[in-house]
């Protein structure tokens, strides 16, 4: 299971690893080694994947013969569990506040559909 609390406390490395197995989904070491930036050794990845695997952030399967690493949970939920988090610690649990500091920046773009969808949100909340 997601451990919310193991989640804010990975280091940078261990972060990156979870960035990459939510992102491309069940992945064997080397795979992960590959993805990475500047990637330690091997053994390095295999001890941050052991690590991993003890906090309960990442789940080792062994699939033909490989190990397998993948979340606990789905992506779409550590996503939503990461975005929860981060609006408790950075913006005193303000959705709004934090939808307006995502919004704020010169470089946000919303596609048609994702401004329709927003909009339709903010009046559900506001009827709340």
């Amino acid at each position: 299971m997601w451990d919310e609390k193991a989640a804010n406390n990975l280091s940078r490395r261990e972060r990156q690893v979870v960035e990459i197995v939510m992102q491309h989904g069940p992945c064997t070491g080397r795979q992960i080694e590959e993805h990475l930036q500047d990637a330690p050794t091997y053994s390095a990845v295999r001890s941050i994947l052991r690590l991993l695997v003890e906090k309960g952030m990442l789940v080792k399967e062994l699939v033909d013969g490989r190990d397998l690493f993948r979340l606990p949970v789905a992506a779409g939920k550590a996503r939503v569990n990461a975005l929860h988090s981060l609006v408790e610690r950075f913006f005193d649990n303000s959705v709004g506040e934090a939808a307006l500091a995502l919004l704020g920046q010169r470089k946000a773009r919303l596609s048609a559909e994702e401004a329709d969808k927003l909009m339709q949100l903010i009046k559900e909340a506001r009827q709340k």
